[in-house]
């Protein structure tokens, strides 16, 4: 590297980093030990957000091959709304798929697996991994707490903070938060006696959703949850009847999309019932499962619909069957 370059302040070889082309980025990162630090920094990611070069993607979780029996696996597939590409994403260690108590969630240019299974052993212990997609690299995150039930373990994401809640004794559920740059866990909020059903960002607010413990039906959630400000640190309690939940939930959409998926699928119901939305900056991407005969045997694929600003809809056909599997979970990560 020119020695004039290096004697740089810091804060213009930042500025000039920032508006390289991605793939630029990933080669710069290799010119020194300065510039990898520099990029990975959370600085880098703001300043890069700002100036509006950042690119946003959908990460999905999904079942691969489509099942035929209970031994799930999955992949991670990546979606450029941009371009419309269809890739997968090299998982460290993974050779035969991810196992099915997996999670996916997004922090600052990262992509974050929470995985109940040991890549390297297969000893059911819970591991998270973090990839970089500026600099294309892995590596292993802080360990995880002890969650005993992952099966109701929801992770969602706010800004450089990941939350995640699980099951921590008899009849006590726990919130925990994740510091991806500083690589912290802390126990963030407990509920004694009922049950965390789910977690959800707002604007600058987590709601945590707390049902009857044992009870999967959305009609006998408590009608309650738990807000947290997280700018102000406060909470509050916020009662909810089921309309709102749903609301929540995001399960209502538009009549001009009900309108669609009939048109686009022929299992209506299930497809209404299960549509999700991942936004992707002024686009958002709509994702519903659908019935399938494959290889003698009903699986689920997957059918994707991408909307505009405008409101116009577009079926995302993916370019090949390793793209279709049922979508598990879902992030949209800014890099």
């Amino acid at each position: 590297m020119d020695e004039s370059i290096a004697r740089l302040p810091e804060c213009l070889i930042l500025e000039c980093l920032a508006r390289l082309h991605l793939k630029e980025i990933h080669v710069a990162s290799r010119v020194c030990r300065k510039w990898l630090r520099l990029i990975r920094s959370r600085y880098f990611y703001t300043l890069r957000k700002q100036l509006g070069y950042s690119n946003q993607v959908a990460c999905l979780l999904q079942h691969f091959p489509p099942p035929t029996n209970y031994d799930l696996k999955y992949v991670i597939n990546m979606f450029d709304p941009i371009n419309r590409e269809w890739n997968r994403l090299p998982v460290p260690n993974f050779t035969n798929g991810l196992p099915w108590s997996t999670s996916i969630a997004s922090s600052e240019g990262k992509l974050v697996v929470f995985t109940d299974c040991d890549p390297k052993s297969r000893d059911p212990v819970k591991s998270m991994f973090v990839l970089d997609f500026v600099t294309r690299r892995w590596r292993k995150g802080n360990g995880m707490p002890l969650i005993r039930s992952p099966n109701f373990c929801t992770v969602t994401s706010q800004c450089h903070r990941i939350f995640i809640s699980g099951d921590i004794g008899p009849e006590e559920d726990a919130v925990w938060e994740y510091d991806v740059g500083k690589e912290e866990w802390t126990e963030f909020h407990r509920v004694r006696g009922g049950q965390i059903k789910g977690l959800q960002v707002i604007g600058e607010e987590l709601w945590v959703i707390i049902g009857c413990r044992g009870r999967t039906n959305i009609r006998m959630f408590k009608k309650n949850v738990d807000v947290y400000h997280l700018q102000t640190k406060k909470w509050r309690r916020v009662e909810l009847d089921l309309e709102g939940l749903h609301d929540l939930f995001g399960r209502r959409i538009d009549l001009k999309l009900y309108e669609l998926m009939k048109k686009l699928s022929e299992n209506k119901l299930w497809v209404m019932e299960n549509c999700s939305q991942l936004q992707l900056g002024k686009q958002s991407l709509l994702m519903s499962p659908t019935a399938t005969l494959n290889s003698g045997c009903y699986g689920q694929e997957e059918l994707f619909v991408m909307q505009d600003q405008d409101g116009n809809f577009e079926r995302m056909q993916p370019s090949s069957s390793v793209f279709s599997g049922y979508v598990e979970s879902s992030c949209c990560v800014e890099f």
